[in-house]
């Protein structure tokens, strides 16, 4: 199962998130899963640097690990848009594969 953790600060607005885990929905290179969640990740990882370019963290590790942490002074309307767009589309991909990806919030 992939593990989906939204950060949040005190206030509730979302600062990265980070994956860990694998689908298992099919066998490695044919698990749709996997590549719907890796791919929107990495695109707002992407579009964090290219768009709306603000410092932040990033780390893509082993076993399907990939965090994303915005620095708090660099919060603005681009990131919140990316990081809503991002929970919106795990929750879509979860709403067709409950068994397969959960998303926590922190």
């Amino acid at each position: 199962m992939i593990d989906v953790t939204l950060f949040q600060n005190d206030s509730g607005d979302y600062v990265g998130f980070r994956m860990t885990g694998h689908a298992e929905y099919a066998e490695y290179g044919y698990d749709i899963v996997c590549s719907a969640v890796t791919s929107n990740a990495i695109g707002v990882d992407n579009s964090l640097n290219l768009l709306a370019k603000v410092e932040f963290e990033s780390e893509i590790g082993q076993e399907g690990m990939i965090e994303c942490i915005v620095k708090e002074s660099c919060l603005n309307d681009k990131t919140d848009l990316l990081f809503e767009h991002f929970k919106l589309t795990m929750e879509m991909i979860k709403g067709q594969y409950p068994k397969n990806i959960k998303i926590l919030k922190k």
